[in-house]
């Protein structure tokens, strides 16, 4: 039955898929929107399109089972932007924490995440948490506050910093990879984007037990990713680096 859910599920947001980027194609628009989640794609990269519909059939799916397991008052978990950020500004803290989970939600790309309970109880004792929200008797009465969850973000995002480092790791191997297949272009590029990622939150790579990284170590790392660092031999190093682009 859930694999006949998910089949269902696939068709239909492929289908969706389509109408999307005929509509932008005859417009002649380079970008468009997702459908449900509303994230800004280009219709040229065609080679996305599996990895995008994948994710709005993750959400749906959320969708699916929150509407089956939420409390009696929550409204439909909030998909997108526009959808979360008008929860976030409403007058009611119960549907206020709805939206944060959503947006949680979407920064863990719809996967893994803490279930609704668990992640109000942690919003309920995070410093971060607007203090209405904290001190609303209602959701004091609901979700007991849980100062030991960890990984909640001044966004009220949760599991960012860790999803951040291990993406990080995983560009550092394949940064080693590449340089020693002699693509030193490619790893070029590779080392632009892991510099990026280190330079988010340095203070956390130093002192979280996830990324396994002392203030010694750190440094060294950052030294091996600046322009003054040595090339490899055999690798001819970039006279410019280019921007990185993300595209949402």
């Amino acid at each position: 039955m859930r694999d006949a859910f998910f089949q269902k599920l696939e068709r239909h947001v492929t289908g969706m898929f389509d109408v999307v980027w005929l509509k932008a194609e005859a417009a002649g628009e380079e970008f468009a929107r997702t459908p449900y989640t509303g994230e800004l794609f280009s219709i040229h990269h065609e080679a996305m399109f599996p990895y995008l519909e994948r994710i709005v059939c993750q959400a749906l799916a959320h969708r699916a089972s929150f509407r089956e397991t939420a409390p009696h008052w929550a409204p439909e978990l909030p998909l997108s932007p526009a959808e979360w950020e008008k929860m976030i500004g409403s007058k009611s803290n119960q549907i206020t924490v709805v939206g944060y989970f959503g947006r949680s939600l979407a920064c863990a790309e719809w996967n893994i995440h803490l279930s609704f309970r668990d992640y109000a109880c942690g919003l309920m004792a995070c410093e971060h948490t607007p203090k209405c929200i904290r001190t609303d008797p209602d959701l004091l009465k609901e979700f007991s506050p849980n100062p030991s969850l960890q990984g909640l973000d001044s966004s009220l995002c949760w599991g960012v910093h860790a999803r951040i480092i291990e993406f990080t790791q995983l560009l550092m191997r394949n940064e080693e990879i590449w340089y020693g297949c002699g693509m030193a272009d490619e790893a070029g590029r590779m080392r632009d984007a892991i510099e990026l990622l280190m330079k988010l939150d340095r203070d956390f790579w130093i002192l979280s037990p996830i990324a396994g990284l002392d203030e010694h170590r750190l440094d060294h790392r950052f030294g091996e990713l600046t322009h003054s660092a040595t090339p490899r031999p055999g690798c001819k190093r970039r006279t410019q680096h280019s921007p990185l682009r993300f595209a949402k």
